[in-house]
């Protein structure tokens, strides 16, 4: 009598995916990109609307814990990305499952994670590090604002896009909102290592501050060279994180920025009380440093002007560039001050304003915090694409080009004093002036300009974007505020 046949589970649950499928749902995949202990993630084509995309998916079992656990964990990364419109974090368009396995169809990105980025040996200017640091606060802090908590905030949860910008991932261990651990109880012990906040290790209560001592501790390996917290075991490591002190970091590299390391080392502090309470309180920061590089570096002159995505600007003048890197600090007007700028005539030759809001609501906290002095500097070129490396194509609504031939904007001269046009836009909105990129708006809170007129348009995704047509006069601030 033959031995009966017993089935036994793979070392991964990953393996259970052996082969790609054809379909998944209704998206055509078409091979894959990587795999992980957990899932896998294919490379796919969504026939209803014509876009690449990247499927992520996890096998399924019924009957097995490890399965439910899988499956519940999907269930709040779709949850937990779902209701976020940020551009630097992944989109997530459709999730779903079928009898083999549970599935997430995000946003195709090209490029690759932080993790690889560091272990290839790149390194990254000081105003870069700033740069992408505070682009991830932004990110980190728009979730945060929206009552969500990542957790698990590390290299590889970072992915480097080929233009340099990031997008964060993996919001599956991420808590559907902040109150759930700020109520208290038994937490199980979730997360990286590495990158874990001393309360996180100690398995107590998280808030918001567990996400900024994970950014510190990236922050400081990037500054570093090597990480914050590295032990021989993880139970080692957690050590270190709970009880000891990375080496400082003017003892490893002497030439780090003394306000970048007095940063990073408030964003470690193992006390919350005495971290930046908030993610955007630390973006400010590193803005505020960045600011100040500019205006050191503003007498140097420049072919482009270092703006938020540095890549897709158009060449304009060196002194058009030195006056966008050395722009005017200063405390932008609250929120209930910001006024809208009245509509164009409806025969005017500009772009309708139609759906603008009327009532213009209160801007988020983001739009009255404190303004960048300068754009962010230009984020690193990924030039290399390892072959497994998820790619979770341009996100839904990403801006092109204005198809209108863009304009140099007008010199700054010393004889002729510059006007301000202050902004307020929530949640968030990327600025054109006459077809050339500024920004995005918050951080950018304002424009310094030559006396003329500028077409301002400020767009969010697929909502409808803001136009206005505006006059600047020497030596007056305007104000435009707008809600998406």
């Amino acid at each position: 009598m033959a031995a009966p046949t017993v089935m036994s589970l793979p070392t991964e649950p990953s393996a259970l995916l052996a082969e790609a499928p054809r379909m998944v749902g209704r998206f055509a995949i078409r091979g894959e990109i990587g795999r992980g202990s957990n899932g896998v993630v294919y490379a796919a084509f969504d026939p209803v609307l014509a876009r690449e995309v990247a499927i992520k998916a996890i096998p399924l079992v019924p009957g097995r814990t490890w399965s439910a656990k899988l499956e519940a964990n999907f269930i709040n990364e779709a949850k937990a990305v779902a209701g976020l419109n940020h551009p630097y974090i992944v989109t997530v368009f459709d999730a779903g499952k079928t009898e083999r396995l549970a599935y997430l169809a995000m946003e195709r990105l090209h490029g690759r994670d932080l993790h690889d980025l560091i272990a290839s040996g790149q390194r990254l200017s000081y105003q870069q590090i700033a740069g992408l640091m505070a682009r991830i606060a932004d990110a980190v802090h728009y979730a945060h604002k929206r009552g969500l908590i990542h957790r698990d905030i590390k290299p590889s949860n970072i992915f480097i896009q080929r233009d340099g910008k990031p997008k964060i991932l993996d919001f599956g261990v991420a808590l559907g909102r902040i109150a759930e651990d700020t109520a208290g109880g038994k937490r199980q012990l979730i997360g990286t290592p590495n990158y874990m906040s001393p309360e996180q290790a100690l398995g107590q209560p998280l808030d918001a501050r567990t996400d900024i001592f994970s950014i510190g501790a990236i922050f400081y390996e990037l500054l570093a060279g090597r990480r914050a917290f590295e032990g021989q075991t993880i139970d080692e490591t957690l050590m270190q994180v709970i009880a000891a002190a990375p080496p400082p970091l003017s003892s490893l590299r002497s030439d780090v920025p003394p306000q970048l390391i007095e940063i990073c080392q408030r964003a470690l502090q193992r006390d919350p009380a005495r971290r930046y309470q908030t993610a955007g309180e630390l973006r400010n920061a590193l803005a505020e440093f960045i600011g100040r590089s500019a205006d050191v570096a503003a007498n140097v002159p420049r072919a482009r002007a270092p703006g938020w995505f540095g890549s897709r600007q158009r060449p304009v003048t060196a002194a058009a560039a030195v006056r966008v890197a050395a722009a005017a600090a200063g405390a932008a007007a609250a929120a209930a001050a910001l006024t809208l700028l009245p509509r164009q005539p409806s025969d005017a030759p500009t772009p309708a304003t139609t759906g603008l809001a009327a009532k213009a609501a209160s801007a988020d906290a983001e739009a009255s915090a404190p303004p960048m002095r300068a754009p962010l500097p230009e984020p690193p070129t990924v030039t290399e694409e390892p072959a497994a490396v998820h790619a979770p194509a341009a996100a839904p609504g990403a801006l092109a080009t204005p198809a209108r031939p863009a304009r140099a904007l007008p010199a700054a001269t010393t004889s002729t004093p510059e006007g301000i046009v202050a902004l307020a836009i929530a949640p968030w909105g990327e600025v054109w002036v006459d077809g050339i990129h500024w920004g995005v708006a918050p951080p950018l809170s304002r424009l310094t300009l030559a006396p003329g007129t500028y077409l301002i348009e400020v767009r969010n995704g697929d909502a409808p974007p803001f136009a206005a047509r505006v006059e600047v006069q020497a030596g007056q601030t305007l104000h435009l505020k707008h809600r998406f």
